[in-house]
């Protein structure tokens, strides 16, 4: 997924916000420098005056270039002469030049010689994606390194160890395969742990994630399409149908009606045309899932995502009965 162009902007803020804060530094640093070494004010003053000469030899019509190869060798002799008057007066070498958060691209995000965006850019896309995910609050809990067998009976070990499993092939082969999951099962047997363990793996690629619960997601859709500012609404579909992964949690917790099962029928729809991943997780089991949904629901679930079944007791009540002996 591309970023849309909210999340372009925010993070070019970002970059705006860096530049402005490091060029805010420079200056402070060279007004101390007039103030305290003698002569720099003066070299500032010609590099200044031989500046606007190369531009206005630039903007000569006849061949410039030898007179601005000239100015050039003028301006580097007067920049290595104010280096050295700073670091004789006890600066640090470079201590007047703007400096920058990220080198390779002077804190703006591009690598013009490469013509690619820079790492640290593609960082700030995963740090806003994280933040935008809705998973933020539980990414750090719940992930593969904080998956602890032992909590799970022996005899669900093997079923749910397949399940995390198909979870991790999932993920690693998200960029080359087109898959859907459902989860389903009783509650707190570790569908949603599942869910964000994938989400923390496909974020780190850089990929988008929006994660709701059925609840929210199919009011919110209900609810913002009938109000008086449609942004929000148009935010909240593009987001739907362009995101990299959709995960939905709890299906069966929303408020059933045409306006919802419509609504559920084309983000599936849509996203299986564009060969875009959804997971689902729900408490229902496959009967109650096509009792409660139409038969074209049933049908895209059932014939396009890989179902897993979770058994067991609830871990979350497990791990707190633990916590509460020790």
């Amino acid at each position: 997924m591309g970023l849309n162009n909210r999340q372009f902007d925010e993070i070019m803020s970002v970059y705006d916000s860096r530049r402005l804060k490091n060029i805010r530094l420079s200056d402070k640093r060279k007004d101390e420098l007039r103030e305290k070494v003698k002569g720099y004010s003066d070299i500032e003053d010609k590099i200044f005056s031989l500046r606007r000469k190369k531009l206005d030899l630039s903007l000569n019509e006849k061949d410039p270039s030898g007179d601005i190869s000239l100015v050039e060798d003028q301006i580097q002799r007067l920049y290595n002469e104010k280096e050295a008057l700073v670091v004789s007066a006890g600066f640090p070498a470079g201590y007047d030049k703007v400096v920058y958060d990220c080198p390779l691209c002077k804190d703006t995000g591009f690598l013009e010689s490469e013509g690619k965006r820079c790492s640290c850019f593609i960082k700030e896309k995963t740090k806003l994606l994280f933040k935008q995910s809705g998973l933020s609050g539980l990414l750090a809990a719940q992930n593969y390194d904080t998956l602890d067998m032992s909590l799970i009976d022996e005899e669900d070990r093997g079923s749910y160890s397949n399940a995390v499993e198909i979870s991790k092939n999932f993920a690693s082969s998200f960029d080359d395969k087109y898959d859907n999951l459902l989860f389903y099962g009783g509650i707190g047997t570790g569908k949603t742990f599942l869910s964000c363990c994938i989400a923390g793996e496909i974020m780190e690629k850089g990929k988008s994630v929006l994660y709701l619960s059925a609840d929210k997601l199919f009011k919110s859709l209900i609810d913002l399409r009938f109000a008086e500012d449609k942004d929000e609404y148009m935010s909240l579909t593009e987001s739907i149908s362009d995101c990299d992964l959709l995960i939905i949690d709890d299906l069966g917790t929303e408020v059933s009606g045409e306006r919802s099962e419509a609504d559920f029928f084309t983000m599936l729809n849509d996203r299986s045309l564009a060969h875009k991943p959804v997971i689902i997780s729900t408490n229902l089991n496959l009967d109650e899932i096509r009792s409660r949904y139409s038969e074209r629901v049933f049908s895209r679930i059932s014939n396009n995502f890989t179902i897993c079944k979770f058994s067991g007791k609830d871990l979350r009540l497990k791990k707190k009965l633990i916590e509460i002996r020790k």
